[in-house]
């Protein structure tokens, strides 16, 4: 055999048996860090209990907006699967009538 084939023959080998194990070897290496930031992400998430109540009473005081409109009774009263808005709603209201946030 000659030398150029027998080391094209052992990079052949090294490529269709090295790659996938390098593969699988990076993969089960990273598998736990990524883990590892995803927990991470997910705490800081959850700590930011100052922002969620801000939130909550955010979207407590729009609802109180539409209930003062009287649109959340017509929304609860049609079903929701009819699509845009202005269907759910019935007739679209007039920009003048809006109130402006």
């Amino acid at each position: 055999m000659d030398p150029v084939e027998a080391t094209v023959a052992v990079l052949i080998t090294a490529m269709v048996l090295g790659i996938p194990l390098f593969g699988l070897t990076v993969r089960l290496s990273l598998k736990p860090v990524m883990e590892a930031f995803i927990r991470l992400r997910e705490a800081q998430m959850g700590s930011n209990s100052a922002e969620t109540t801000r939130l909550a009473a955010r979207v407590a005081r729009l609802e109180a907006i539409l209930d003062s409109h009287g649109i959340t009774e017509e929304v609860r009263s049609l079903s929701l699967s009819s699509g845009s808005p202005e269907r759910v709603l019935g007739t679209p209201v007039p920009v003048k009538d809006r109130e402006r946030v």
